[in-house]
């Protein structure tokens, strides 16, 4: 817009190169909820380092992992937030921060020592329909980013961490009892972590569970949001793709 031709006639005259301007999602509808007791907003502010410190401190001589609970903002999540089988999802292309982000709330999320995680990532079937799809790298590519990043963040919990394919909107946490759409994979999930974007799709999916599977709602985990616009996913393909 204006502001962008502005900077660009100043970066010319001082000799700079042109910046290009990105497109960022704004504040989805339905992001804003109260009065949902299934809903809990978590503060993340330096998770990402408080919890790699921790890690660090205690997985030398400790199995656990995240050892005592998970920690965010700098402070140890209570007990009562804390999770036995939680799950999270998406297409994790890129791993960039929102996804590292995601990623590190749902490891403090889950409980000690005997709590599990459940990363569901996107098949590329699902992916078509998306802008800029032949930037998104592969499944195997992107399974293996996410497996990178949780084995390095949280090494002694990897035993207790399991990423599955997902071929449907709402994935495992979706499934009726003794489905075998994924194999292995048991629907007994107490939480779901998610961001803004997709708190939406974590609602409709406990309406779907409570009034089709006769499930009990999850609670849904969701990452504080301290902007009122993000970088997308989308937008960093299309920067990708405009650099090639």
């Amino acid at each position: 817009g204006e502001h962008v031709n502005a900077v660009n006639a100043d970066r010319e005259f001082r000799g700079l190169n042109q910046l290009d301007a990105l497109h960022v999602d704004n504040w989805p509808d339905g992001a804003e909820v109260t009065g949902d007791p299934n809903v809990v907003f978590l503060e993340d502010e330096d998770a990402y380092e408080t919890i790699r410190t921790s890690a660090d401190k205690t997985n030398e001589n400790d199995d656990r992992g995240l050892s005592g609970g998970g920690l965010v903002g700098g402070a140890a999540i209570p007990p009562s937030s804390l999770y036995s089988s939680v799950c999270v999802g998406g297409t994790f292309d890129g791993m960039h921060y929102g996804h590292r982000k995601l990623l590190t709330l749902a490891l403090s999320s889950v409980r000690p020592i005997d709590g599990r995680l459940l990363v569901g990532v996107t098949r590329d079937e699902m992916l078509t329909h998306k802008a800029f799809a032949e930037s998104i790298p592969t499944l195997e590519e992107r399974v293996a980013g996410v497996l990178d990043f949780v084995g390095n963040l949280a090494p002694g919990m990897k035993n207790r961490i399991r990423c599955v394919p997902i071929s449907d909107e709402y994935g495992p946490p979706g499934q009726p009892e003794g489905s075998e759409v994924y194999p292995g994979v048991k629907n007994d999930f107490d939480a779901l972590v998610l961001s803004h974007e997709t708190l939406p799709t974590g609602r409709k999916l406990n309406n779907y569970r409570e009034e089709a599977l006769g499930l009990g709602p999850l609670k849904l985990l969701c990452t504080q949001r301290t902007e009122p616009h993000g970088m997308s996913s989308t937008a960093l393909r299309r920067m990708r793709t405009s650099k090639k």
